[in-house]
Order: structure tokens, then sequence, then C-alpha cells
């Protein structure tokens, strides 16, 4: 029964974070509901303590509260759509496969490059 419950202390707000992070990564939610889970059972218990209402059924009906709140939290927040703004897609890049014609001199066209002959190494001794 200890088991049980230590699980589902821990993984009802691990839950509830994972709900509420949607933009990260899998890893990145993992880490971090883990991390929030162990912070709200730990919060709850030190508040619980100190207002000397500390007993494992208030314990458990506290976490399940607090994770109540936060997947509240996450099924209000959603997030925006920018159908409205035109973001322009980079250039495509050729295959990996496909010769690129002008070779390894390419250089953007927009940007002016001074190019220095081999011989021109006087700027590196001037004054």
């Amino acid at each position: 029964m200890t088991i049980v419950l230590a699980l589902l202390l821990f993984s009802v707000p691990g839950a509830a974070f994972w709900s509420l992070m949607r933009g990260f990564d899998p890893v990145g939610r993992l880490v971090v509901s883990i991390a929030a889970s162990i912070v709200t059972v730990a919060g709850a218990a030190q508040i619980l303590l100190m207002a000397g209402f500390w007993s494992p059924g208030s314990g458990l009906v506290a976490v399940l509260l607090l994770s109540g709140l936060v997947a509240g939290l996450a099924r209000m927040h959603r997030p925006r759509r920018l159908a409205h703004l035109h973001i322009p897609r980079p250039p495509s890049r050729p295959a990996a496969g496909a010769a690129v014609r002008s070779g390894a001199n390419v250089t953007r066209r927009d940007l002016p490059v001074r190019r220095r002959d081999e011989d021109e190494e006087d700027w590196l001794y001037r004054d």
C-alpha cells in the first residue's frame, strides 16, 4: 500500500506538470515534471507540518488539490494561433545527393566582401 501511495503522490503532480508544458521536447518535459512533482510533494508536506495539520490523508488531499489546480491551468492554457502572421520559409537546400554547380567558393552576394591577396600581409605590421 505504501508503494501505491508513493506512486500516486509522485505520478499525479508529474502528469499535471507534463500537460502544462506542451512546447518542450519530451526529455525536457520529463525532467521538469519529475522535479515539479518532488517539489509539490515536499512543499505540501512542509506547509502541512508548519500549519500543524499533517496526516497522510491530508497530505494526499493537498497534493491532489495542487495537482488538480495545475491540470486545470494546463487545460485553460492554449497556445495562440498565429495564422494571421506570415512567416517566410527559408530557401530549400538541394538534396544530399545532388551536385552543387558553383563549388566551394560560394559566398553571399548581398554582403560586400573585401578579399585580400596572399602577398598583401602588410596590414599586420601597421603602427
